[in-house]
Formats: C-alpha cells, sequence, structure tokens
C-alpha cells in the first residue's frame, strides 16, 4: 500500500492519523522523519517499508529533465554510429592490409569482417542480461573505452594476432550500442516518445552501415593510409567514452535501489528495502534465468524468431554489399574503387524519405491520444507494410539492370538502391520498435536474437559475397534474384503481422504480460 492511499492531514506526516492505513493496520514503525523523506524523494513506501518507484514520480527515468534524456539517447547513437561505421570497413581496407597480415584475401576478409560480427553476436547474448540485471552505465563507460583501446592497437602494432583479438573483443563490445540500446531508450522514454528515439538510433546505426565503406576507402587511397581508419576511430571513441562517464543509470531497479541506499544513509534508518520485483538478482538466479533469457525467447516466441530471421537478412544487406557492389560495377564496369565505395552513399540517400512514416507514426499516435484509445504495437508497423514491397521491388529492379544479363548505365541500377536503403532502415527500426514495444524491460533481450543472426548473417555474407555473385548462382543477375524472392515472402509476413499481430502477442503469455505492465506504467 503506497503513501498516496493514506489519509492525509493539512501538512505532510504532521499526525499520528497520517500514517495509518484506511484499512486499519497498526501504526508504521517508520519515524516521521523517514516518511517526510521518502515523500520529497518522490517514492512510495507500504506498511511493510517496502520502498518503490512509480512511474509518475519525478525521479523515474522517463520523468527526468528532457535535457538529461536526450544527452544519454544522443551519446548511445553517437557511440552507435562510429562503431558500426568501423564495423563495415573491412572489405574496404582489405587489399592493403593483406601485404601486413600475410594472408590472403578471404582470410584478411575473415580477420576484419567476419570475426567481428560473431563477436558481436557473442556480445549480443551476454550483454543484454548483464545490463538487464546489474545497469548499464559503467558497461557503456567500459565498453567504449574498450573499444578505442583495439583500435588504437590495430593503427599502432597491426599483425594477424592482434588483428584477430582486437577485432573479436571490438565485436563483442559494440553489442552494447547496437543491442542493448533499445533498452535503454525504453527505460527513459514512454511509448510515445520512442517513435522518434528508436528511429533515431537506427537512422545512425543504418547510416553507418552505408557510409562505412566510403569512409574506409577515401582515409586507406590517402596519404593517411589503412591504419588511420582505426587511429581516427580510437580517438572519437576515446573522447565519447569520457562522455560516458557523465550518463546517469537508467535501469528503474538500480535507480530505487541508489535512492533507498540513500535514505538508510541520511535517514540512519534501515528498515527501508526496494520493491521485490525491482530487486537485483543474485548471481545464481542471474545465471540460470536472466543470462539465458535471450535463447529462450528466440526458441520459445513466435515473435522474436520470426522478427530475428527476417531482420537478420535484411539488415546484413550493406556488408553483402560491400563484396558484391565490388563486383557489380568495379570488375564489370570498371569503375574506379573509390567510385565503386560512393556508390553506398545511394543506400544512405535513401534513409531521408523514412522521415515522412515516422511522421505518420507520430500523426497516428496523436489521433489515438486525442480519441483516448490506445496505441498498439501493431499500428506501428506501416513502415514494415512499406519497406517489404519496396525491398522486394528494389532487389528485382537491381537484378534486371547490372551485367551480365544487360550492360546499361550504372545510374539505373544505382537508384534501384534508393528503395534498398529506405527498406533497410524501415526493417530496423520497425521490428527493433515492435520487439521493445511488446517485451517492454526485456526488450534488450528480445532484440539480442536478433544481433546475433544479423551477427552471423552479416559475417558470412562478405566470405561468400563475390562467390556468389560471379560463379555460384550464374552471376549478380540471379543471387540478386534469390534475394528478391525472399523479400517477396516478406511482404506477405508483413500483412500477416499487422492483421494477426494481435493474435500473435495474445498466444505468447510473455508477450501479453509484457504489454500489460506497459501499458499500466502509462
Amino acid at each position: 500500500m503506497s503513501l498516496s492511499t493514506w489519509s492525509r492531514a493539512t501538512t505532510p506526516f504532521n499526525s499520528v492519523t497520517s500514517l495509518i492505513p484506511h484499512n486499519g493496520l497498526k501504526e508504521l514503525d517508520i519515524p516521521y522523519h523517514v516518511l517526510e523523506t521518502i515523500h520529497y524523494s518522490h517514492l512510495e513506501v507500504d506498511a511493510s517499508g517496502i520502498v518503490s518507484l512509480p512511474s509518475n514520480s519525478p525521479a523515474h527515468p522517463r520523468k527526468w529533465p528532457l535535457s538529461r534524456r536526450l544527452y544519454d539517447t544522443a551519446l548511445i547513437c553517437l557511440v552507435e554510429f562510429f562503431t558500426t561505421v568501423i564495423s563495415n570497413s573491412g572489405s574496404s581496407v582489405v587489399d592493403a592490409a593483406m601485404p601486413v597480415l600475410g594472408v590472403n584475401r578471404l582470410s584478411t576478409i575473415c580477420c576484419f569482417t567476419t570475426v567481428y560480427l560473431l563477436g558481436q553476436g557473442f556480445g549480443g547474448l551476454i550483454l543484454p542480461p548483464i545490463t538487464e540485471s546489474f545497469g548499464s552505465k559503467y558497461v557503456y563507460v567500459g565498453s567504449t573505452l574498450g573499444y578505442a583501446i583495439m583500435c588504437l592497437i590495430i593503427g599502432l602494432a597491426p599483425s594477424l594476432a592482434s588483428v584477430t583479438v582486437c577485432r573479436l573483443v571490438s565485436g563483442i563490445l559494440s553489442a552494447m550500442p547496437t543491442v542493448v540500446a533499445v533498452g535503454s531508450i525504453e527505460n527513459t522514454w514512454n511509448a510515445s516518445e520512442r517513435v522518434w528515439m528508436i528511429y533515431m538510433w537506427s537512422f545512425f546505426g543504418t547510416m553507418a552501415l552505408s557510409i562505412g565503406p566510403a569512409y574506409a576507402t577515401f582515409i586507406t587511397e590517402s596519404s593517411l593510409g589503412w591504419l588511420w581508419v582505426f587511429n581516427i576511430a580510437a580517438i572519437v571513441l576515446g573522447v565519447l567514452a569520457i562522455l560516458c562517464c557523465f550518463m546517469k543509470e537508467s535501469r528503474p531497479a538500480l535507480v530505487l535501489q541508489a535512492h533507498v541506499r540513500a535514505l538508510r544513509q541520511s535517514t540512519h534508518f534501515t528498515g527501508l528495502t526496494p520493491a521485490n520485483q525491482m530487486s537485483r538478482p543474485t548471481v545464481s538466479e542471474f545465471a540460470k534465468t536472466t543470462l539465458l533469457l535471450p535463447l529462450r525467447l528466440f526458441f520459445t516466441e513466435q515473435l522474436v524468431f520470426l522478427i530475428s530471421l527476417m531482420g537478420a537478412t535484411v539488415i546484413s544487406i550493406p556488408y553483402l554489399f560491400a563484396e558484391a557492389l565490388t563486383v557489380v560495377y568495379h570488375d564489370s564496369d570498371h569503375l574506379t574503387t573509390l567510385q565503386t565505395s560512393l556508390i553506398f552513399l545511394a543506400l544512405a540517400a535513401g534513409l531521408i524519405p523514412t522521415l515522412l512514416t515516422r511522421l505518420w507514426d507520430q500523426h497516428l499516435g496523436t489521433s489515438r491520444h486525442r480519441a483516448h484509445r490506445p496505441l498498439k504495437p501493431e499500428d506501428k508497423l506501416t513502415g514494415f507494410l512499406l519497406a517489404a514491397p519496396l525491398l522486394a521491388a528494389g532487389l528485382w529492379w537491381f537484378g534486371a539492370t547490372v551485367p551480365p544479363l544487360v550492360h546499361i548505365s550504372p545510374w539505373i541500377s544505382i537508384a534501384s538502391l534508393l528503395l534498398v536503403g529506405f527498406a533497410s532502415l524501415e526493417f530496423d527500426y520497425v521490428l527493433s520498435g515492435f520487439l521493445t514495444d511488446v517485451y517492454g524491460s526485456h526488450a534488450a533481450s528480445a532484440n539480442a536474437a536478433m544481433c546475433f543472426l544479423r551477427a552471423v548473417v552479416g559475417g558470412v555474407y562478405p566470405l561468400i559475397g563475390r562467390q556468389l555473385f560471379t560463379t555460384w548462382l550464374g552471376g549478380a543477375n540471379n543471387a540478386t534474384f534469390v534475394l528478391a524472392g525472399v523479400a517477396t515472402g516478406y511482404c506477405g509476413v508483413a500483412v500477416w503481422f499487422r492483421v494477426g499481430g494481435v493474435r500473435i502477442r495474445e498466444a505468447s503469455k510473455f508477450a501479453k504480460e509484457m504489454v500489460e505492465k506497459e501499458r499500466a506504467s502509462l
């Protein structure tokens, strides 16, 4: 029972009657000055001394000042941007790095890209449950600083061993902004605000994937050389690591525990405890349940399984194109390496129209609020409904307008990449946002499965991209047509999600419980 349900005098806690519940329980043994401190801390306490953090309290992360929440979210997006730029730069530095590493091209790609993404997949499984249980602030600081150090080692002492180990560790650490970010955003923004916050995070990540090859090629072919791709990253991420020190812990459970510790110290009263549902788990409980939560969700939740499969194949396309576009435009159309890398900017240009779908989402949310109707997760699938057919159309278009099937102006096929770029961001934003809305406080674990599959697929794509677009399927046309066929199948899944999404969620007790908890907190 909270303080808000108790009879109150004109001045808080100035009489014994203000401490007696309506149902006539005994007077609390909590001293007046402790209750007064709890009241002014915007917390609630029941008759047994259990303190809770109301969702409408100014102490709740979602009620923090706007400037504080924007600082933390913008910083997370910047870390995501720079780490993702480096993640897709491997194929662009391969030719320059091969003499230094002393291995062939395929092995070099494996060291720079595949090892990195497999590390990210592993980190995506272990870091989300760690931060959901023990907090994220210091993990953000440590992971960003560690990433900077790994880049610095590669830039200063490149070798086969150092590149392999540092890229693996970098990949593990990159899971913080790539996966855990959605959980951090869920902690500090309500459902309507997350429309823009998750969009900003997705925009930064997808933009980075698109410009990574161009950035790495430009630095590699300049007087600086390929090592400065990593030296620059080390400098930028080192600065961001310092800025992360000024973030605030946003996990509500830990925010509450910090308040309770402060109350104990300031009032010298030790009878207060945080609410049971927000208590930090023991190491044994964490190892048995929470750490295995991403795997449990992937294998038992239909939504997580389907979304992970779709997200992995679509969001990883820039990793495939890092090799495929070289085959199509450099080898067949005889463009220079720098010119070929600049074609990736067409993917980036395709991100701009996604602003229109966000405006529609915002309009829909405002309309539902005025009509006093709840905004369901399925209401935010408009971008997915648009992206699925546009992705299919873009891939069919690309496959039909590149060599060896036809030899026409490359600009015709480049234009199709605008649709692919649009779809890649919409898939990332909508699917991540959908899982965030459905799984609430466990959003990071729900997204971890998609991150893991995306990392595995993205790691394999560069290894097979050149062969896939040259010999395995008879050329770039057939390879693209296969991808287009898969994308066409996703059109049916998009309609199914929009029409039957509620039934799919209701079939999952876990997802239904999270949605009800989210609505109760609004």
